[in-house]
């Protein structure tokens, strides 16, 4: 008599697909508040939005060519086919767009953007390479995030100083809440946290010097600056690292604001 084969319901559940969202949160407000900030700044331009808008898509190109890559997981990337047909969408906006831009652009518009490009190929390739999560990793990624603001503020005919000095000042502040997210995680670890310390220490202390020296737009880091200080002395639980997030937010927004009321 024939052996009945019983289901194996382990063999017919289906794998859900993987999120297409990027997973780094933080870097929401990286790229988006310059953005916005830079808009308000320099009032809406046809070549600052097509930067925009060609920044908002690299980014969210990310996730797509980690799965698609196989950095997610062999299952999420079997499970996802969706996620190399997306990337091929946003990466096609994204060279729209940049190129719409070029096209419309100053020679100083067109510099910047070359200098976007060069970054974002650096940022995209460390994300291959799986080392997008390390520090120089993420304080890389920094640079790469914030930088779309110098061609959108050189298309609303900011002088080239003021926009790199705008840059340099979000520089500044988000090198310090990375900083400072790190040092949390370090200190649930328990973990040393002199590199962190450190790294902030140096960051308000030229931010002090660039003031007082130059009059320096740096004076508006002063919201990041606090809240990363006050992460460091008395870091947070692990289940409230989302408000941490969150908190981080409200002083980036608090130093935009600045910036926007100070140019």
């Amino acid at each position: 008599m024939a052996t009945a084969t019983l289901p194996n319901p382990k063999a017919d559940a289906v794998t859900p697909a993987a999120t297409l969202k990027p997973k780094e949160h933080g870097a929401y407000a990286i790229l988006g508040i310059p953005i916005a900030t830079s808009l308000l700044i320099a009032g809406p331009s046809v070549a600052g939005v097509c930067v925009a808008i060609a920044g908002v898509t690299g980014f969210l190109a990310h996730e797509p060519l980690l799965v698609a890559w196989g950095h997610r997981g062999s299952r999420a990337q079997r499970s996802t086919p969706a996620a190399a047909r997306r990337l091929f969408v946003l990466l096609a906006l994204t060279l729209l767009c940049g190129s719409a831009a070029m096209f419309m652009g100053s020679a100083a518009v067109r510099i910047a953007l070359l200098g976007c490009l060069a970054l974002a190929t650096t940022s995209f390739a460390l994300a291959v390479a799986g080392t997008h999560r390390s520090l120089p990793g993420q304080l890389w990624g920094v640079v790469g995030l914030s930088v779309p603001c110098v061609p959108i503020l050189l298309a609303g005919a900011i002088p080239t100083n003021q926009a790199f000095e705008i840059w340099t000042t979000w520089l500044i502040g988000f090198a310090a809440t990375t900083m400072a997210v790190r040092g949390v995680i370090a200190a649930q670890k328990r973990n040393s946290r002199t590199v962190h310390w450190s790294a902030i220490a140096s960051l308000s202390t030229l931010a002090t010097g660039l003031v007082v020296l130059t009059d320096s737009l740096a004076l508006v880091t002063l919201p990041m600056l606090a809240i990363s200080l006050y992460l460091m002395l008395w870091p947070p639980p692990a289940k409230h690292l989302k408000r941490v997030g969150w908190t981080l937010v409200a002083g980036t927004v608090a130093s935009a604001i600045w910036m926007t009321v100070a140019v």
